[in-house]
């Protein structure tokens, strides 16, 4: 459990096991007739113990033993915190979860000492340290958190004068949100939703101490580092099955190495958290298997679909093995086919140690699931986002000039496909400008011929056709400024549509769209976009 294994692990191990029989004395003293004498031999050989030791986890946790028994050094166990604007802590470096228990096994040393206006301190770090969720991490830290907490709640609930009036004020809306918070619901967290953009106010009133979180979601794409494979060793493929699931386009099989790079220990209750790629399952009866039989490779497996709407495949390990690789195997179906397929992640931690990760990315076309670039020379763009489609079906004349006009939208042009370079990793075509609509970024273009970049599983999409014409609108963020030259990209947002001929303009198919095109081109060259 937590830090026991960390240095001076003689003195938390013990420590950790007295404290279990000092809570439990006044169930089982009476039928164990050694447990007094045995709590008496441990705490003294934590009393000679203490002086000698220098991980503030093991030095909050005996104290609290000691404090247990009325031996409490509080001298030694103030030197190791550190105090912070935010309150008091028992710091371990490296490890903020045993940070959390070390200053939860302080706070009830201080409380069983009387000592509130310390362990008041050690509180109100604690509290700021508490996830969006309300947890601390680990299910052993939530734990002492909670235990420390409530013990400290339950000690100073009459030395303390709550009634709190807070308000909340959102830019846009006709009333506030207004909370009262007393000593019987002072527990209870009230939350509420406010889109990013949007100023708020908070306003408090009264007396009382209460803890404002701000939790900020946003889209990021995960980055895959060397260091954060510290403790793990993780490998991931993703290979094609020659023969495809019954109801499957695809069937693949993962299969993932991995062991603990430890010298010394295995590591104990461990986690591999698999993303589950947008249009895939889980072929539930190779889990099954694997957690099944005498060798039972996993204890258990379940699906999470809270951190993302694919979900989340977890696996649940007894143990890995320090230096011996493992391996597990399992089969992925492809039920359907998506615009862009993003990589998906494995995350392989020890379940106290959920810090001590280690990360790798997979993909059924791509090793090590590797991001999709856009390449001119040594010079690149992510390229993740979905392909850009050729506008085929029918577009009312308010529905393009809107578009021309909105914010973002840099360049309009009138284009001629002259050449293109179709590559394995990018496709490149020239386009010659014909007629400037709207100048942006890039200017002095008319009558110049310009490369586009598209990736190679666009390339249907687009349907561009040599010595065609087509109307293309881009946005300022597929025109980015790569090595000191701007560099037009077809991304998700770009709008193409065919340019008919004048002769073709004649024909049903292509008049309405003639007509269309030509409104905007004179509206946009005699009026432009209303500003």
């Amino acid at each position: 459990m937590g830090d026991v294994r960390g240095k001076d692990a003689d003195a938390s191990l013990t420590a950790f096991v007295v404290i279990a029989m000092q809570e439990a004395r006044e169930i089982c003293g009476g039928s164990v007739g050694s447990l007094h004498d045995s709590i008496k031999k441990a705490v003294v050989f934590l009393e000679g113990r203490l002086p000698q030791l220098t991980n503030p986890y093991a030095v909050a946790m005996t104290s609290y033993a000691m404090a247990n028994a009325d031996k409490l050094n509080k001298d030694i166990l103030m030197k190791y915190s550190s105090q912070h604007e935010a309150g008091r802590s028992w710091t371990v470096p490296g490890q903020h979860h045993h940070s959390l228990e070390a200053t939860a096994y302080a706070v009830l040393a201080l409380v069983k000492a009387k000592d509130f206006d310390k362990a008041g301190e050690a509180v109100r770090w604690l509290n700021r340290q508490q996830s969006h969720y309300g947890g601390s991490g680990t299910t052993q830290a939530t734990i002492m958190v909670f235990q420390a907490v409530a013990e400290y709640r339950t000690q100073v609930k009459d030395r303390q004068n709550f009634n709190l009036d807070v308000e909340l004020s959102v830019a846009g809306r006709g009333k506030p949100v207004r909370y009262t918070i007393k000593r019987e619901n002072a527990h209870l967290t009230r939350s509420d939703r406010v889109d990013i953009n949007k100023e708020f106010n908070v306003t408090a009133r009264g007396t009382g101490t209460a803890t404002l979180s701000v939790l900020t979601l946003y889209y990021a794409r995960p980055v895959e580092k060397k260091s954060d494979c510290t403790f793990f060793d993780l490998t991931v493929k993703m290979e094609k099955d020659n023969e495809a699931n019954q109801g499957a386009i695809e069937t693949y099989k993962i299969t993932m190495d991995f062991y603990y790079k430890s010298d010394k220990t295995d590591a104990t209750m461990t986690i591999l958290d698999i993303g589950i790629p947008t249009g895939f399952t889980v072929e539930n009866r190779d889990l099954e298997e694997l957690s099944r039989g005498k060798e039972r490779y996993i204890q258990k497996f379940e699906m999470d679909k809270v951190l993302s709407e694919r979900g989340s495949l977890i696996l649940y390990l007894d143990k890995v093995l320090r230096k011996e690789p493992q391996r597990l195997a399992f089969r992925m179906h492809k039920m359907l086919n998506v615009g862009v397929l993003q990589p998906a992640a494995v995350t392989i931690y020890e379940y106290y140690s959920p810090n001590a990760r280690c990360t790798k990315f997979f993909h059924p076309e791509r090793a090590d699931g590797a991001i999709s670039r856009l390449c001119k020379g040594d010079l690149c763009q992510c390229a993740e986002e979905n392909c850009s489609y050729q506008k085929k079906n029918h577009i009312g004349d308010e529905e393009r000039f809107n578009r021309a006009c909105e914010a973002g939208m840099d360049y309009v042009y009138k284009v001629k496909v002259v050449g293109m370079d179709l590559q394995q990793d990018a496709d490149i075509y020239d386009l010659e400008v014909e007629q400037v609509l709207k100048e942006g970024t890039d200017v002095d273009v008319e009558g110049k011929r310009r490369p586009f970049l598209a990736r190679p599983t666009c390339r249907n999409h687009l349907g561009l056709v040599k010595d065609k014409s087509y109307l293309i609108m881009g946005r300022s963020v597929d025109l980015p400024d790569l090595g000191g030259s701007l560099q037009y990209i077809f991304g998700e947002q770009t709008w193409i549509e065919y340019w008919p001929t004048r002769k073709e303009s004649q024909t049903q198919e292509h008049r309405d769209r003639y007509i269309g095109i030509s409104d905007l081109q004179n509206s946009l060259l005699k009026e432009g976009c209303a500003t």
